[in-house]
């Protein structure tokens, strides 16, 4: 795998049958394959628009963003909506919604795309 050629290797890490796990583990195998897997690459750029595709119209090509930090924080924001949402029934069964009911998602400090990104997800997901 490390003799392949970098656009060979590159195409075969974007492969849309890997995942984000599956990367971070070759990453860690040995520097040659490290660095095919930079964070503002272009194998965790593929990751993310795989994951979640919507989400590119917020970036710019010429920015230089380190993709590998992008998808853990819209990750890391999807697990969090998810908790949060999870909470309402319990929180809200009753008719009187409390003023400060939404202080936990202002405070999420992601962006706010991420969190609504997830919300269309959970909304969107069979059986619910």
């Amino acid at each position: 795998l490390t003799d392949l050629p970098g656009e060979l290797l590159e195409l075969i890490l974007c492969c849309d049958v890997l995942g984000a796990a599956d990367i971070g583990r070759v990453s860690c195998t040995c520097r040659r394959l490290r660095e095919a897997c930079q964070p503002g690459g272009k194998v965790w750029r593929e990751r993310f628009r795989l994951r979640w595709p919507s989400l590119l119209k917020y970036y710019s090509h010429t920015d230089g963003v380190s993709w590998l930090e992008e998808y853990k924080a819209r990750h890391k924001a999807g697990l969090e909506a998810q908790r949060i949402v999870a909470s309402f029934s319990k929180r809200f069964f009753s008719e009187h919604v409390p003023c400060d009911g939404f202080s936990d998602i202002e405070t999420l400090g992601c962006p706010s795309h991420f969190f609504e990104d997830e919300l269309m997800c959970i909304l969107n997901m069979e059986g619910r």
